[in-house]
């Protein structure tokens, strides 16, 4: 019951929860990472991004290689009222080639991958639409700067999510 749940995590947490702790000494990262887990609205997503992001690391795919194209605000708050397709297109802001050809090629082939990416991308749109309620434009711009924001954007584009 939701009376169970606890206090939900911080925006501040959240946000670096969803970066994942940068080194082995990042307290604030592990700290922040720990109150999320213990948060069952944001485990799942935390849990779905480890998932991919272990996928993907299997392929050669870091996040922190990427530099996507940044997307307005306004364009990821478009996303979490449910609007899809070319209206949120500039979401999918990962332009490397060779790193969407793994991604692809892999996505086609492996039906483990498959499943994780689709499950990842129920839980960022849940959890996202969620946060976007009460985030500020900063505080969106900060989460769109996370590991877990550059994997979706880099699965939704090879998903078809932008479409």
């Amino acid at each position: 019951p939701e009376e169970a749940l606890g206090p939900p995590v911080s925006t501040d947490d959240y946000i670096r929860a969803l970066n994942f702790p940068e080194t082995e000494s990042d307290r604030d990262g592990f700290r922040a990472l720990r109150l999320a887990l213990k948060d069952r609205r944001t485990a799942g997503l935390i849990r779905s991004a480890q998932d991919l992001l272990t996928l993907l690391a299997e392929d050669g795919i870091y996040m922190d290689d990427l530099t996507p194209d940044r997307a307005r605000p306004e364009i990821w708050r478009r996303f979490a009222e449910g609007e899809r397709g070319r209206a949120v297109a500039s979401l999918g802001g990962v332009r490397d080639r060779a790193t969407l050809a793994r991604a692809a090629g892999r996505m086609r082939q492996d039906p483990v991958f498959r499943d994780t990416v689709h499950h990842f991308l129920r839980k960022f749109d849940h959890s996202f639409a969620s946060f976007a309620e009460s985030a500020t434009d900063a505080d969106i711009v900060a989460l769109s700067e996370t590991r877990t924001a550059r994997a979706f954007m880099l699965v939704g584009r090879i998903s078809g999510t932008f479409d």
